[in-house]
């Protein structure tokens, strides 16, 4: 589902197995594995995450793929996913100008936030930028009073991080639910930050940067 966003426009999808799909227990496997790595947990938060502990593999990017890791070209999971992205490359208006089934991905990694944690607002991209064009954010686990995703209206492209979405007018922020089973694409390139996880319970999401090359 393409949704206006200010004056651009983000895509949502919900996958409705998410509490049953085929490959469940070996996802929920493989990513319990990673937060449990040393060069993980013994790292500190990343930059952009605030207030509670933040767990990412961000900067094993290279050496733990996502899409390889859960097997996306094989999996349920992995091959709705991939589809959605498309859909959104193609709703988003990449296909116009880029070759969008040579999608490639940048980096790709899973985030946890503990309660008290949220995320400042930045981008991905700035303007001009080789890769990535966009952003697809999948939800794994989300308890109730989850943190949501917020999109701020700032056109000044200059910036790559803010602070935290508190400090924004409410009339300058867009939120999006975050939910279990939820992905959310958006251009690499929107001012966007995450509102505070409110419980106890860890909030856990994948993250893939992808890119494409020009049309020939």
């Amino acid at each position: 589902m393409k949704t206006a966003v200010f004056d651009a426009e983000i895509c949502i999808y919900d996958f409705k197995e998410i509490e049953n799909y085929p490959e469940k227990q070996l996802v929920d496997r493989q990513i319990e594995r990673l937060f449990t790595l040393p060069e993980v947990t013994d790292v500190d938060n990343v930059p952009d995450a605030k207030g509670g502990r933040a767990l990412s593999t961000v900067h094993l990017c290279h050496n733990y793929v996502i899409p390889q890791l859960l097997d996306f070209k094989s999996s349920s999971l992995g091959q709705w996913i991939l589809r959605n992205i498309f859909e959104s490359a193609l709703a988003l208006g990449f296909g116009e100008t880029r070759d969008i089934r040579k999608m490639k991905y940048h980096r790709t990694w899973a985030n946890r936030m503990t309660k008290g944690c949220s995320a400042v607002a930045h981008r991905h991209a700035g303007i001009g930028w080789v890769i990535p064009h966009l952003v697809a954010i999948f939800y794994l686990d989300v308890p109730d009073n989850s943190a949501d995703l917020i999109f701020i209206n700032d056109k000044n492209f200059d910036v790559m991080r803010g602070v935290q979405c508190s400090h924004y007018a409410e009339s300058k922020q867009y939120r999006v639910q975050s939910k279990s089973g939820r992905l959310i694409c958006h251009d690499a390139r929107s001012f966007h930050g995450v509102s505070i996880h409110q419980n106890e319970l860890p909030r856990t999401c994948l993250i893939l940067e992808v890119g494409f090359p020009p049309l020939a």
